[in-house]
């Protein structure tokens, strides 16, 4: 079976969404916030790309990238999805200003990987990680958010990023001595070392995901994240403020 730290993270979520996902496969509606993201993504990994090779990059080739990638994207339009634009734009000026100046030269961009969970069942976790640079005591994991910073890695970015680690020491024979995600809102970053406790805790999850799977088990938590749910139009089991007031009353009776 092929997992990924998204499954993992939306099985997490709710069992029932991971179903309507994968296994019904309904896709999830347009969200400018994701295309946000995924568009500065898109245009870091081209600059990177020129860092990683020894090309000089300023500010106005960021801004071209950025260009260019609406260029070639045949469903944006920058009349149509000014904010869009906007809001990417603003992204890449403020890393621009915050990091231009030592920008680093990474040695893995978008490097796809497949991590085997058990020699003996098959189940692999694959995935791609955004950018890997070298460090004088091992490997540095960078993941990007178009986001703010929180005061503290949540804890799904610290499995994400331990997948990560397991995937370079395991696949590549790679130490890895740091975890950074790098939230481009506020061009600041949160950095831990890689725990030996967490990686085990993730491979067990990943693991425990494949059997329910497997066993398709996807039974639905219903709870305020339904809240946050893409599927939540579609979703008989989705809470409910009124669902929640009547359960209070028969408690309270």
């Amino acid at each position: 079976m092929r997992l990924s730290f998204t499954k993992l993270a939306l099985f997490e979520f709710c069992p029932y969404a991971y179903r309507f996902r994968y296994v019904e496969r309904i896709p999830i509606p347009f969200s400018p916030r994701l295309t946000v993201g995924a568009i500065v993504h898109s245009v870091l990994h081209r600059a990177f790309e020129r860092l990683r090779d020894g090309v000089s990059l300023t500010r106005d080739d960021l801004h071209d990238l950025h260009a260019s990638y609406w260029r070639d994207a045949p469903r944006l339009n920058r009349e149509r999805f000014p904010d869009i634009w906007d809001r990417g734009h603003e992204l890449l000026d403020g890393f621009w200003s915050a990091r231009g100046h030592a920008p680093g030269r990474p040695v893995m961009l978008e490097r796809r990987f497949r991590l085997r969970l058990r020699p003996e069942d098959g189940h692999t976790v694959e995935g791609v990680i955004d950018r890997v640079d070298q460090r004088s005591d091992g490997l540095e994991v960078i993941d990007y958010k178009s986001g703010s910073r929180p005061t503290e890695l949540p804890a799904r970015l610290r499995t994400q990023l331990h997948t990560y680690a397991l995937a370079l020491e395991r696949g590549f024979n790679s130490a890895v001595s740091r975890l950074t995600v790098y939230y481009l809102t506020d061009n600041q970053g949160i950095s831990q070392s890689p725990d030996p406790a967490i990686a085990d805790d993730v491979l067990n999850r990943y693991q425990a995901l494949a059997e329910r799977v497997g066993a398709a088990d996807f039974k639905p938590t219903p709870g305020k994240h339904c809240r946050y749910c893409d599927y939540n139009d579609r979703c008989d089991f989705r809470w409910t403020e009124d669902a929640e007031q009547g359960r209070d009353t028969k408690t309270s009776s």
